[in-house]
């Protein structure tokens, strides 16, 4: 008798392990379909997913049910499939020395300021270009002591008060102008030369997708930057805090429709939101970092070669920003 309500347990909680992970799946899955905010929401998190179905994998397997386990390692390796590529080596990667580093970090400027200890960071980086989002004039006014290490710059702060970009090279830029693929949502276009290239450096800073008429905004700045990269004839390279994962079903369309890469493919999932607990307690703290997801990118031409990504997770508790900075070496030949 004992033992078979023991079996009967056993059986109950493996139907509610495999309902877990088939859930998962779900959402998993779900996340490709381009139908509105709340797919595109439940896109992000194809780690996550991953990650609780191999919990409840795990958990399934000690239980031992063997028909509910073939259906969950099933389900389980549908989630791997999102996140293995970002991980496997890319014909795209390169063992060159890079000859050009970008960093992109979004400030949060208005709720941030730490502006020593960033400066101290972007001088230890020494990348050749650096891109920040959310400045204010006074994060300008600090920055601007970069001006020996990055004597080039241009920013939309005198244009704008939402989604404000700020740029700062080691080169000089042949061009730029300062676009609004959605109102009041500037985006800078700019050229540089490198190794005797010209490059079109493309810096945005589109909507958080978290209400209707934001996610909409959101999704016309990615389908006006599609368009307007097409015309292009010289290599791109489109940087900034592009308020999407790559598993968004919009974003991949901003990828199909320009032909661009994201630069950390073959370097991991490199998680760039949110840097900081949310909260004092230790459950907000561990609910931040576990669902931290890539937000900040760095998409390039096929010409464009990767030598290393990374981002500095490391530093993001003494820096003051809600974003973990990215930083990207390539390498362009001539």
């Amino acid at each position: 008798m004992q033992i078979s309500w023991f079996n009967r347990l056993k059986e109950i909680f493996s139907y509610l392990l495999t309902t877990g992970i088939i859930i998962t799946t779900l959402f998993c899955l779900g996340g490709y379909w381009e139908k509105g905010i709340i797919f595109e929401l439940i896109s992000h998190f194809k780690v996550q997913y991953f990650v609780i179905s191999l919990i409840l994998l795990f958990c399934l397997s000690i239980i031992g049910k063997k028909r509910f386990l073939l259906i969950s390692t099933f389900c389980t390796i549908i989630n791997l499939t999102p996140i293995l590529p970002w991980y496997i080596y890319q014909n795209g990667i390169s063992q060159e020395t890079p000859n050009l580093r970008i960093l992109i970090y979004n400030l949060y400027g208005g709720k941030n300021y730490q502006y020593s200890q960033i400066t101290k960071m972007v001088r230890a980086e020494n990348p050749d270009i650096a891109i920040f989002l959310e400045p204010t004039n006074t994060w300008i006014q600090n920055l601007q002591t970069l001006s020996d290490l990055l004597p080039y710059s241009i920013n939309s702060i005198s244009q704008s008060t939402h989604g404000i970009i700020a740029i700062y090279t080691k080169f000089p830029l042949n061009y730029y102008s300062i676009k609004f693929f959605a109102p009041n949502r500037p985006t800078i276009i700019s050229e540089f030369n490198i190794n005797q290239k010209v490059i079109n450096l493309i810096a945005t800073h589109p909507t958080i997708p978290i209400k209707r008429n934001t996610f909409k905004k959101r999704n016309q700045i990615l389908e006006e930057l599609a368009k307007y990269i097409q015309k292009l004839k010289d290599p791109v390279i489109l940087a900034g805090d592009v308020n999407t994962t790559m598993w968004s079903p919009y974003y991949q369309k901003l990828e199909r429709e320009t032909g661009l890469r994201n630069s950390r493919l073959g370097f991991g999932i490199l998680p760039t939101w949110p840097a900081k607990k949310i909260g004092n307690s230790i459950v907000f703290y561990i609910l931040s970092r576990f669902f931290q997801i890539p937000i900040d990118h760095c998409l390039i031409s096929s010409e464009i070669k990767v030598v290393n990504v990374e981002t500095k997770a490391n530093l993001s508790s003494e820096l003051g920003s809600d974003h973990i900075p990215l930083i990207t070496d390539l390498f362009i030949s001539k």
